[in-house]
């Protein structure tokens, strides 16, 4: 199975590369095989001293940044959509504009990680860097994990949707005789008792029921979809291929 926070590109590729999943995967399940959505939110250090609440704070000369690599990551290419889509509506979709404030944001960025939970390592136990950009989950579990006393999570109004989908790879686990189990698992997810467990975890989930039980754990924000920018497959190819806009902004 395939879960957690990864992009439907990811998982489509199963099918495009090796036929593992059936090329309509996505309509199996409600809400386009997304059981739940996230987002991507601010964690700052307590009392938040360089007053960060919106992406417009992370270029400014005095603040440094926590993300991890968009080439090698999907958290940070979240990260990467949210800002880039955050510039563009500030900017009448200018993407000179934009393209200008990913390079003063990345220039903020003293060392990009691999991966999200290497970032939140540098930023909450190397204590390197004034904001970590992350999931709304992890951001919740550093504040678990560290200590409420040490960090605080800050919602920025303006964010990027996304939608984690789960599918089961069919020809893996017909050899292993697991597809009713696997299936049964990703259907549980669905179920009122999968949701609650879902919201828990700080995840946001997509029965309206438990949405609205937790919805003071979940501000309001307003969202960009992916779909906005042509889907994941065309914007990667932009963005992150060699030689995209990402490799032309950013100067290690």
């Amino acid at each position: 199975m395939e879960r957690k926070n990864r992009g439907s590109s990811d998982i489509h590729q199963l099918y495009t590369k090796r036929k593992l999943i059936p090329e309509n995967w996505q309509s199996q399940l409600p809400n386009n095989s997304s059981p739940y959505t996230s987002t991507m939110v601010f964690v700052v250090r307590k009392g938040n001293p360089k007053q960060i609440k919106n992406w417009s704070d992370l270029i400014k000369p005095d603040v440094s940044i926590v993300t991890p690599n968009p080439k090698t990551s999907g958290g940070a290419r979240w990260n990467y959509v949210a800002a880039w889509g955050y510039a563009l509506k500030q900017n009448g979709n200018n993407e000179e504009a934009a393209k200008e404030f990913l390079k003063k944001l990345f220039k903020n960025a003293p060392v990009l990680d691999t991966g999200a939970r290497g970032a939140t390592t540098t930023f909450a136990e190397r204590e390197i860097g004034d904001v970590l950009i992350t999931w709304e989950n992890e951001a919740h579990l550093v504040i678990k994990e560290f200590g409420a006393d040490k960090f605080e999570v800050v919602v920025p109004p303006f964010s990027v949707l996304a939608e984690p989908p789960v599918t089961v790879v069919e020809d893996v686990a017909r050899k292993h005789g697991t597809e009713e189990v696997s299936s049964a698992y990703l259907k549980y997810l669905y179920s009122k008792e999968g949701q609650e467990l879902i919201a828990k975890h700080f995840y946001r989930p997509s029965d309206k029921e438990v949405a609205v039980k937790y919805a003071k754990q979940f501000p309001s924000l307003e969202l960009v979809n992916i779909q906005q920018y042509g889907g994941w497959d065309e914007f990667h190819s932009k963005h992150f291929a060699d030689g995209g806009v990402f490799d032309k902004i950013y100067q290690p």
